[in-house]
């Protein structure tokens, strides 16, 4: 039997299950937390674009097969409004290579949420590797992009 959807109240206690349910490797809690919309997008690091509660399902599926994803959130920015939530923030993720050694990989995330009758819900997490110096920087200002790219 499927687990009911938990009603919540803010956009933070959404982005802290999903967090929780990474760190748990629990796919069912981990869709629960997405919108009833079949729009919901999902990008994750060096993935393509996935649409939908099936393909979102299939892939996270595959990825928390390999086990816990252990994930420290930092640097939050938030622009809020009274039904939708802009997140951006630093993840460092934490993982073993094949090895065995812990490797310490900072992602570039922007998760997004909007408020309907169950509460809070996410519709869009997009994840892109992050370089290893920008955790504890905040550039403002000063960024030039490189030459000859639209973006």
């Amino acid at each position: 039997m499927p687990k009911p959807k938990t009603l919540h109240a803010s956009p933070e206690a959404v982005e802290h299950a999903f967090y929780e349910a990474m760190e748990h490797a629990d796919l069912d809690a981990f869709m629960l937390l997405w919108s009833d919309d079949e729009e919901i997008v999902c990008i994750p690091p060096n993935g393509p674009r996935i649409v939908g509660h099936h393909a979102i399902r299939e892939v996270w599926g595959n990825i928390l097969s390999r086990g816990p994803i252990h994930a420290r959130p930092s640097q939050i920015q938030v622009v809020q409004g009274p039904m939708v939530s802009v997140h951006s923030l630093i993840a460092q993720i934490i993982v073993n290579d094949d090895e065995g050694q812990t490797i310490v990989v900072n992602l570039n995330v922007t998760n997004i949420f909007i408020k309907g009758p169950q509460g809070w819900r996410l519709i869009l997490h997009h994840a892109s590797n992050a370089p290893q110096e920008e955790i504890g920087t905040d550039r403002r200002s000063g960024y030039s992009p490189p030459p000859n790219i639209l973006h």
